[in-house]
């Protein structure tokens, strides 16, 4: 609510003005409005220049707030570290406070609950939340699948000796449902990467669970993200599909509206400053290879080898993905209100 200099509010104003008189009544000589109403209008036209003074003289959001995004310890992520390691969102005026959670579960809690401001997640997820009522808009995308860049497989058993998907007549595959993932093992289907409908699929929602059963025998097939995928490939497993070529994008993030409604400009503050990141790391990629281990959980073993990614200069998913993503999870009961693409997507002022 909005005080003017007295200590008085505009509400405070109205209130105190409601038994006033109608004009004309008690009015002698003064046409028909009195002293009592022309003190009304003088009072409400103060009230409206201090309003407007006040609006004014808002400070813009800037360094002195703190925006607060929700990660997990993935690949994906990278660009925001080297965004906060190299100052490059202080240089543009922001205040941007990575908050690490070990389970999107934990991640998409804190943001309906109101404790984060910006949000990285799958697309899946990132839709899930703002359907569940988080006033959200993606900004842009974080990861995208491309030629000779995996970043989701499906991996075979260690001993599995199929040469392809199709010489396996039956077998188990282990997944997280309502998640990106499977989203991407339909596309596969679709594509005829993975033969449709031929592999029960069971669901192990933690990845590192999902990854020993894999290893174990207990699973003949998994659909995990790198690094883990490279892990299991030199543990002897085998890569038998993977999403190089569905060309999709796989995780965004997410900035609340308010924020993007800001005057000063916070969205494209954000995304000036992620660019940054994405060109520091495509000019020295090495420079942060220590970086990446321990902010993205390398494992020991792949610390020095594993190739860092190439990441996509900030833009946003194009609609008719958005669209499809959206088709898909309706088909799979999971949106519980109608969402289009305008609805997810932010678009930037001109």
């Amino acid at each position: 609510m909005r005080v003017d200099q007295t200590g008085e509010s505009h509400r405070d104003v109205l209130r105190r003005t409601e038994g006033m008189e109608w004009a004309g009544r008690g009015i002698k000589g003064r046409g028909c409005f009195g002293k009592t109403w022309r003190h009304f209008f003088s009072i409400l036209g103060f009230s409206a220049v201090v309003l407007a003074f006040h609006a004014a003289a808002m400070p813009a959001f800037g360094a002195d707030k703190a925006i607060r995004l929700g990660i997990l310890p993935v690949l994906d992520t990278l660009p925001l570290h080297v965004a906060v390691s190299e100052g490059f969102f202080e240089k543009h005026g922001l205040n941007v406070q990575l908050v690490p959670f070990d389970s999107a579960l934990e991640r998409d809690a804190a943001m309906q609950a109101g404790q984060l401001e910006a949000y990285f997640g799958d697309m899946v997820n990132t839709v899930l939340v703002v359907q569940g009522g988080v006033p959200m808009r993606m900004v842009t995308v974080s990861y995208v699948s491309r030629p000779g860049q995996r970043q989701f497989a499906v991996v075979g058993r260690p001993g599995l000796e199929a040469g392809s998907l199709q010489a396996l007549p039956s077998g188990t595959v282990g997944l997280s449902n309502a998640t990106i993932m499977e989203y991407l093992l339909d596309l596969m289907e679709e594509r005829g990467l993975v033969p449709r409908g031929r592999f029960e699929r069971l669901e192990v929602k933690k990845i590192p669970i999902r990854m020993q059963m894999l290893l174990g025998g207990r699973l003949d097939l998994a659909i995990l993200p790198e690094p883990l995928v490279s892990l299991a490939e030199s543990q002897g497993a085998r890569v038998y599909a993977d999403d190089q070529d569905l060309d999709v994008p796989l995780t965004v993030i997410g900035i609340l509206d308010r924020l993007l409604q800001d005057p000063s400009g916070v969205g494209e503050r954000f995304l000036t400053a992620y660019g940054d990141a994405v060109a520091a790391l495509s000019r020295d990629p090495e420079k942060y290879r220590k970086l990446m281990a321990e902010s993205c959980r390398i494992p020991e073993s792949l610390r020095d080898t594993f190739r860092i990614p190439a990441f996509p200069r900030p833009g946003l998913p194009p609609k008719a993905e958005v669209e499809r993503l959206l088709s898909w999870m309706g088909s799979r009961g999971l949106m519980s209100r109608p969402l289009k693409a305008d609805d997810l997507v932010w678009s930037a002022r001109p």
